[in-house]
Formats: structure tokens, sequence, C-alpha cells
């Protein structure tokens, strides 16, 4: 969810609750203050009745006048005056309407009479509505123009933010490309982009000797390791050695050739990581196929594993030593890790790549399948990075790559765009 999205989701239900609760106060409050002076108009007209009877010795005519409704009555007893909200029917209308009522005694001559005023406070309930349309249109258009200008206001202010972000997401460590950041008009914002900036040199600084160092490490290892398997060929070729001996130097052999591969894979993936399989072309996949199945077809037979090859023509864009390594890891570690009489199957058509094999009967861990150094199996010989690679190659050349385990059967699925 993006920033302002966000902010929007968090605004704009506290805009509009500000409204309905300013709306309904505002109702109350003008309500209020025309209730008060709708008591006061009462309270003038009780004053002119006074006036007219202490004038003439008599009331005024009660009935209906000019929205006017007066009643007099005898009362025995005093009552202290009050107004309330009543309803009277209405005749024309044919409904009930509200009236506000002032009720209070007059002494006339030693009589007492209880005194009625209503007056109809349609106007005043069609004034309330009209002042609420006005208000409600007047602050609409108000809140209206307050988030759009937010919007604008708030995407230039934070311009320079998703410039960052934007920079981030295409830097990619060991591409030697410098980040610059613009300067900005705010303090927080400069703050960060000195701090990324810092950052990003250092870690570029790092990548740079640590790349160095497992180039060098990877390529010095290999002359040392080439002398100790010549030395360790002089020996075996030797007829003095017993059984005991003979067995040690196998298993020196055996791990000075797991050496080798060690180093030839670290700097394979170091290879890649420095973007150095950027050249592309389009490939026969079914022919590279083709030619990897011929390779391993003896070593297929030696394990008695039972191959089926359904292929259609398929094209991919990709380095050439790209496909070889991941068609190499792919078919490797689905003989290697197969068991004596097992099956492979291949499937291929443009598009896709499955490639199913036999072997153990626990699904190699999801999490885990492509971390480095990673065994399904403790004890295996193997260095780990098969997978690693395989994961990689795909990463960098936009190859979507599955796996699950599929009625027994290790199944690893490879996609991508035509």
């Amino acid at each position: 969810m993006k920033l302002f999205t966000r902010y929007n989701r968090i605004s704009l239900p506290i805009i509009l609750g500000i409204f309905i609760l300013s709306g309904i106060g505002c109702y109350f409050w003008i309500d209020h203050l025309l209730i008060a002076d709708f008591d006061d108009s009462l309270h003038e007209q009780a004053q002119k009745i006074a006036l007219y009877t202490h004038k003439n010795g008599y009331f005024p005519q009660a009935g209906l006048t000019d929205d006017w409704l007066i009643t007099y009555r005898q009362q025995k007893t005093i009552i202290p005056p009050y107004i309330e909200t009543t309803e009277r029917y209405d005749p024309d209308d044919k409904d009930n309407s509200k009236y506000r009522t002032l009720y209070y005694i007059y002494n006339k001559k030693a009589q007492y009479y209880l005194i009625t005023i209503s007056k109809s406070l349609e106007a005043l309930q069609g004034l309330s509505r009209s002042i609420m349309l006005i208000t409600t249109i007047t602050l609409l258009p108000v809140i209206i123009v307050t988030l759009l200008l937010s919007h604008f206001v708030f995407r230039k202010l934070w311009r320079p933010f998703y410039q960052v972000l934007d920079l981030l997401r295409d830097y990619k460590l060991g591409s030697r490309k410098f980040i610059s950041f613009s300067e900005t008009g705010t303090d927080e914002f400069n703050f960060m982009n000195e701090r990324i900036a810092n950052m990003v040199s250092r870690a570029e600084k790092e990548f740079i000797v640590l790349k160095e160092f497992t180039e060098n490490a990877s390529h010095e290892m290999q002359t040392p390791i080439s002398i100790i398997r010549s030395k360790l060929d002089t020996i075996v070729q030797g007829d003095n050695l017993t059984e005991q001996q003979s067995q040690a130097m196998e298993s020196a052999y055996q791990s000075v050739r797991r050496l080798t591969n060690l180093g030839q894979s670290l700097l394979l993936l170091s290879k890649n990581e420095n973007n150095q399989f950027n050249d592309t072309i389009v490939i026969d996949v079914e022919e590279k196929v083709t030619d990897k199945i011929i390779q391993l077809e003896e070593f297929w037979l030696e394990k008695q594993i039972a191959v089926s090859y359904c292929s259609e023509k398929a094209l991919i864009r990709i380095h050439p030593d790209l496909l070889d390594i991941l068609l190499n890891n792919v078919l490797s570690n689905a003989s290697r890790h197969n068991i004596h009489d097992g099956v492979i199957d291949i499937y291929l058509k443009q598009g896709e790549l499955v490639v199913r094999n036999t072997g153990g009967d626990a699904a190699i861990d999801p999490e885990r399948i492509y971390t480095r150094f990673y065994k399904h199996q403790q004890h295996s010989v193997h260095n780990g990075l098969g997978l690693a690679i395989i994961k990689q190659i795909c990463e960098q050349s936009q190859i979507m790559v599955s796996y699950c385990l599929i009625d027994h059967r290790h199944t690893f699925s490879f996609s991508w765009t035509s």
C-alpha cells in the first residue's frame, strides 16, 4: 500500500467524521438560536396582549391570526409561565403541525386567566433546513478542495522520497554506479539522502572487497589443488601401496575433487552476481537438452535409470554458458539424487521445462531449498551449491522455477516467456 493511499485511508474518515459532527453540532446550535429567538417573540406577543388589555379593558380577539393562535381560559390556580413545543392538527394540511406555545397567568380584575400563545414552527423548520443545506453545500466543496490540495501538496512534498525509492529500486550492488541524490528543501529528506548515500558507498566498497577476495581465493586455490591432485595420481599409480593406503589415497583424491568443484561453484556464483553473463542470444533448448541426455546416457545405464523424454521446439533468450550450467545442474541433480532402477521424466515445450525424478520419500524444505550449502541429506558428499546456482541463473535470466513432490517424484518446473 502506498504512503499516500495509507494517508487517505486515515485522514478521509477523520475529515468525514469532523464534517458530520460539525454538521450535527451546527444544526443543533442554529436550531437553539432560532428557538430562543422564537421564544422572545412569544414573550413580546404576551406584552402586546397585556398592553392591549390594560388599554381597552378586554382581551384581544382569540383565534388564529397571522400564524398566532391565542386562547383565554379562566384559571383558579396560579402556575408559573412556561414554554413547550406542542402538536396540533392542521385542517388545511390535514396533518399534525408543531407549535411553540407559551403558557402564563394573567390577573384581570381579581380573575385569573390562563393565556396560551402558540405559533407554528413550520417556517422555523424550513429555515433550519435551508441553513443546513447552505452549510452542507458550503462545507462539502471546502472538504473536497482540501483533499485535492492535500493530494497535490502531499505528492510534491514527498517527491524527493519517491525519487530515492526509484533510485534504490534500480540500483544493483556491484554495478559500480554512483547514486546521486538531488538537493531538497526539506532537512529530513536531506538527512535521509546523506545517510543512504554513505550506506550505499560503504556497502559497495565492502562488496568489491568481498568479491575480489572470492575471485582471488577461488583462482589461487586451483594451483595447489592441481599440484595435490597430480601428486595423488602419481602415488596411486605406484605398485607398492597397501590396500589401506590405496583406500586412504582414494578418499584424499575424492576430497580434492570436491574442493575443486567447490571453488568452481563459488567462482561461478561470484561471476553471475557481477553480471558477467549479460550477453544473451536466442538458443534452441531442445537441442541443448538432447546433447545433455546423450552425455549422461552412460551414467544412467550404469545406475539403471529409465529416462523418458518428450519434447517440442523451444527457444529461450539467455547466455549460452548459463543455459549449459543450468541444464548440467538440473540433470546432474536428478541423476545423483536418484535411486537404483529409478526414473527420470523430462518434458519440454515452448516456455516450459519439467524434470521429474525418483529419490527420497521426503520433500526438500521449500524455505531452504535454494540456500547455499544446504543439503537435503546431511551426509551428502556434494557441496550444496547446485540448487543455489540454479536459482541465481533463473533470477538473472527471468526464468520462473518451482519445486514440488508429486507421486514420490521430485519435480522441478522452469517457465519463461517466449
